[in-house]
């Protein structure tokens, strides 16, 4: 391969004779051929490469499959004093490069006055250079990087996707990781969740680095690495003869904002490439709400129950696919983890809503989903909650036969009654069919986990069970949420169509109208519950009563699976039940109020109806749909809430059996919890890093939506003046007292509830009225909510957990102003109609 061994410098060059005792000693090497120094000494003399070696190294690229990579070998270069790394260009060409053309340019750079300089700092002559190429096969890796060995007694492994030149040369920084090969441990990491190396992959690298070692045994060596597919292939190793001790894997604000800025970018190009579209945009309105402020493992088991997960289909799209929407690959896995916040790709959420028409999922593509994208690109807004009012659900045939012609109409709007009839169908059977069969089974499942004491398993049993729940949630729990939240959704956007086109309401209208008809719903298991805390004879029975119904609430964001559950902490449960029944009859009084006026909506809505029976009977059967299903999927997020807790339980014991922090398993995801029951020593490093990122993600403010044209502005700091800003304007989320003046508490502001149930109660004592404010709300706000008199919710839409919340409560609420732009003690006007707050200054 390498021809005739002879001195070092005398013909091949440094690069070539390493390469070649790489490849005697086994090392896998991808396939070379060197040109020796005497095609460059005859250069130097005539200006002029011989066609004769031209047509032999085209003999060599063809024999190689048609793409080389050509590597200088100076007689100065990798040496024991001087590696002269990233002085000489390294050339990658297939058949269209010319060979000719760049063995010019690695001859001409070796003259250069840069080399010149360069080698008069070491005390070098130009004149003493001597140039070989060598010629190698082009590896086309997936990851390719540096190994440094010897630093401070270990690996420092750096590595990039692509062509390893882009590390090398600083074009991007790529990811950063110090490994033990002696305890098989990783010390410290960075940017490794943008790019990963599995454990057998690194171990793989540490035995080749060590067979390196042994074959140049007296120096640390950098060794160039490519892995393509299954394989890893050496490149080049050389003496290490810069000190590389003292590294630093600090990550500053900046690196972490260009850590985001291309984890975003990588979102773009992958999903350009699976779906085709123009453009790519993300948004975190629907999901932010439920998880504001989510770790990897809260954002984990979320995704991969509902959204799917490394390319298995979620509990949406299975429940969507059982009720007959004709779904495929493109809506599977379409959350991603961004700066510490749950964002959505539009384009594969709108896919899951394909219910048939058009024709073909390309042509859904090319056609409404295009369109949702231009319309958020123009309009942001928009494309918070889109399900309500953005995406086509509800079509007319006039509309269908505009967009595609009168055929294709006809045939698409005949799909669409087709599965407008299904719909009715599922929401006549859903409830029945869930009440009589699903609930039990489903109970059932959570009685038996309840009663496993899993102290008593092993490490790897409790992984099993960790995964028993995560896929009980994903394919049997999670589903009959999906449904009955779907019809809940389609319904209420069915019932919003009906009021605009039937009673001549303005869209405003039909907003404070809708949540009319959707406050003091009954059969909600969360409402009942609280009822029944309000309503105990004595705080011990409401203690009780809260144990058993609520016990498995969480302490903070209920789907945030990271935080204990009031079963777990007697002082909050006894703050969240104490709130509820100091409360009392004005928590009762209040929901009786709530259904008392949507009852006598309900009533004059109908009246105005008579007489037209079509309509009046598609009025009432839609209403009745919409209440029944917003009401059902508060009851089974009741439900499916307790396997949270249970799967939290297997969580920590099994963080307790490894002997780790409880809060360091909440840094990983779900699928790292076999690999981590198998190597535990390779995840403290990886941790580290995450956590060290999540404190510094509360530093940025990333837009609720985020277009292609927004990624290069994230990190931007808001102006004083748009902070400060005296009147806020949000939209409407729940209708109530207007305010001349209140005065604001902000949750965001305090570190526990508690103490912001403190000052909430010291202003509710001086009788001043109470603006509560947080970036959401959640079912252990109750309490705190009880006691507000208005609300401000920043992540949450009409159908929202929150807004549901505020209509059944009785409080007006308003949506989408940002919780930093209010503080605790602010005099504040508050107008949920004109969904407005005017600081009073």
């Amino acid at each position: 391969m390498f021809g005739e061994q002879t001195k070092r410098g005398k013909k091949f060059g440094g690069k070539a004779e390493n390469l070649s005792l790489l490849v005697a000693n086994g090392i896998p090497v991808p396939e070379a051929q060197v040109i020796s120094t005497e095609s460059f000494t005859e250069f130097k003399r005539t200006g002029q490469i011989g066609q004769e070696l031209i047509l032999t190294l085209e003999k060599v690229r063809q024999n190689f499959g048609g793409k080389i990579a050509l590597r200088s070998s100076a007689t100065c270069e990798d040496g024991d004093r001087l590696s002269m790394s990233g002085v000489f260009e390294t050339f990658y060409l297939d058949e269209d490069h010319s060979i000719e053309d760049c063995l010019h340019k690695i001859y001409e750079q070796a003259q250069s006055q840069t080399v010149q300089d360069y080698l008069a700092l070491h005390d070098l002559s130009g004149e003493q250079v001597e140039m070989a190429v060598v010629v190698q096969k082009l590896i086309e890796p997936d990851v390719a990087g540096v190994i440094y060995t010897g630093v401070e007694g270990n690996l420092l492994i750096q590595y990039a996707s692509g062509f390893g030149s882009n590390l090398v040369d600083g074009v991007v920084e790529g990811a950063s990781i110090v490994y033990s090969p002696n305890e098989d441990k990783l010390i410290k990491s960075k940017n490794s969740d943008l790019l990963k190396i599995s454990s057998e992959k690194l171990r793989e690298l540490a035995t080749l680095a060590s067979k390196i070692c042994k074959i140049f045994p007296n120096s640390a060596q950098d060794i160039e690495f490519a892995i393509e597919g299954d394989n890893i292939h050496i490149l080049q190793a050389r003496t290490l003869t810069a000190e590389a001790d003292g590294f630093d894997l600090e990550m500053s604000e900046t690196e972490i904002v260009n850590y985001i800025k291309e984890q975003i970018r990588q979102i773009v190009d992958k999903e350009k490439a699976e779906l085709g579209t123009t453009n790519v945009i993300l948004s975190d309105s629907n999901f932010s709400e439920l998880l504001p402020h989510p770790k990897e493992m809260d954002f984990g088991v979320f995704a991969h129950i509902f959204t799917g997960r490394n390319g298995q289909a979620g509990a949406i799209q299975l429940g969507r696919k059982q009720m007959g929407y004709p779904l495929g690959e493109e809506s599977v896995g379409y959350m991603d983890y961004v700066g510490g916040k749950p964002y959505f790709s539009i384009a594969k959420d709108a896919h899951t809503f394909y219910a048939g028409f058009p024709a073909t999922k390309d042509e859904y593509t090319q056609t409404f989903v295009e369109e949702y994208l231009a319309s958020i690109n123009e309009h942001p807004e928009r494309g918070e909650y889109p399900e309500m009012g953005l995406y086509v659900q509800d079509p007319s045939l006039e509309e269908l036969v505009n967009r595609f012609g009168e055929v294709a109409g006809q045939q698409y709007f005949q799909v669409y009654l087709n599965f407008k009839e299904t719909m009715k169908k599922q929401a006549e059977l859903f409830l029945p069919e869930y009440l009589l069969n699903q609930k039990s089974a489903i109970d059932s499942f959570i009685v038996h986990h309840e009663a496993i004491d899993f102290s008593q398993l092993t490490t790897e049993e409790l992984g099993k069970q960790a995964m028993e729940i995560l896929e009980h949630l994903r394919t049997v729990s999670c589903v009959q949420f999906v449904k009955s939240a779907r019809l809940g959704f389609y319904f209420s956007q069915r019932l919003q169509t009906l009021l605009k086109d039937n009673f001549g309401f303005n869209e405003d209208e039909v907003t404070s109208m809708f949540a009319k008809l959707n406050q003091g719903l009954d059969d909600s298991e969360i409402t009942n519950a609280n009822l029944k805390i309000a309503q105990s004879s004595s705080l011990d029975e409401a203690l009780e009563v809260g144990k058993r119904l609520v016990g498995h609430y969480s302490t903070g964001e209920m789907l945030e699976i990271r935080h204990p559950r009031l079963k777990d902490d007697e002082v909050a449960l006894g703050q969240y039940v104490g709130g509820i029944f100091s409360s009392g009859s004005q928590y009762v009084q209040e929901f009786e109020r709530q259904k008392s006026d949507r009852q006598e909506v309900e009533i004059k809505l109908k009246e105005r109806l008579v007489g037209n029976t079509e309509v009046s009977g598609e009025f009432t059967r839609v209403l009745e749909a919409s209440q029944t299903y917003m009401s059902l999927r508060e009851t089974v997020k009741y439900q499916f809430v307790k396997e949270y807790a249970i799967l939290r339980d297997i969580l920590v014991e099994l963080a307790n059996k490894l002997e780790m922090p409880a809060e360091d398993i909440f840094s990983l995801y779900p699928e790292e919890i076999l690999d981590l029951v198998q190597n535990p020593t390779h995840f403290p490093a990886l941790i580290a890093e995450r956590q060290e990122r999540f404190g510094k993600y509360s530093l940025l403010d990333l837009p609720s939506v985020i277009r292609e044209s927004d990624i290069d502005l994230i990190g931007e700091a808001e102006s004083s003046e748009q902070i400060a800003n005296l009147e806020l304007l949000g939209k409407f989320l729940a209708g109530g007292k207007a305010l001349a003046e209140a005065i604001i508490v902000n949750l965001e502001d305090f570190e526990t509830v508690e103490a912001a149930r403190e000052v909430l109660l010291f202003y509710r004592n001086q009788a001043l009225p109470i603006v509560l404010v947080a970036s959401q709300m959640n079912l252990s706000h109750d309490p705190l909510i009880v006691q507000a008199d208005g609300l401000v919710i920043e992540n949450a839409g009409l159908v929202s957990h929150g807004a549901q919340r505020a209509r059944e409560l009785g409080r007006g609420a308003i949506g989408g102003i940002k919780a930093k732009k209010l503080k605790t003690g602010e005099r504040v006007s508050f107008n949920p109609s004109l969904k407005k707050i005017i600081k009073n200054s």
